[in-house]
């Protein structure tokens, strides 16, 4: 029985180091492809803690609609399936999503966000302008 309880939080480790891993490779990707982008803005005078500030708002606005659109449609699919699941082992379906709990969950992703944005935007803040430049 300890087994089967252990399963959704073993899934739930999964899809949150795919999601990590995903953050991350789409942040050096972009990073890698704005380049110019920000070679220019640190010619126009952008210090290494602006560069980095902006990857970090990168990485929220990624993460911002996924909270915003998964969250509440997570939440809504998690309870018609319990519903669908309690019926089927009849139980009384009482699904039970806190506040303070989605609330919590939210916080950790924007903070787990920007703590994966910190390599792609150390890279990004010591990339010379001019050997990025040099082709214009």
């Amino acid at each position: 029985m300890q087994r089967i309880s252990a399963v959704p939080w073993f899934l739930g480790g999964v899809l949150a180091f795919l999601a990590v891993g995903t953050l991350a490779h789409a942040l050096l990707l972009t990073i890698r492809r704005r380049r110019r982008d920000l070679a220019i803005l640190k010619t126009l005078g952008f210090v290494g803690r602006q560069v980095r500030a902006t990857v970090a708002w990168l990485a929220v606005a990624i993460v911002a609609p996924a909270l915003l659109f998964g969250l509440p449609i997570g939440i809504a699919a998690g309870r018609w399936g319990w519903r669908e699941f309690a019926q089927y082992l009849a139980v009384v379906p009482e699904p039970i999503a806190p506040a303070a709990g989605t609330l919590i969950v939210a916080a950790a992703v924007v903070a787990v966000a920007n703590i994966v944005a910190a390599a792609p935007a150390q890279i990004a803040a010591h990339a010379p302008p001019a050997t990025v430049l040099k082709t214009e």
